[in-house]
């Protein structure tokens, strides 16, 4: 498994996610133009995976520093 993708990146994860972003948009009665939800989809993915880390990084500064 040299050649593993990250889960974040997996096309069944984007998938769903653009899926579930046409659908809130559908029901909000948005008309989304083609391929944006695929262009969302992609965008909150990584701004997930960024918040994430800033999150670990936090907290492993945190834990390493005094304990008040």
């Amino acid at each position: 498994m040299d050649n593993a993708t990250p889960a974040y990146q997996s096309l069944t994860v984007r998938s769903a996610v653009a899926l579930a972003i046409a659908f809130a948009a559908q029901r909000a009665g948005v008309a989304l133009p083609e391929g944006l939800a695929q262009d969302a989809a992609s965008a909150l993915i990584d701004l997930i995976v960024a918040l994430g880390l800033i999150g670990v990084s936090i907290g492993r500064a945190r834990a390493r520093g005094p304990i008040i």
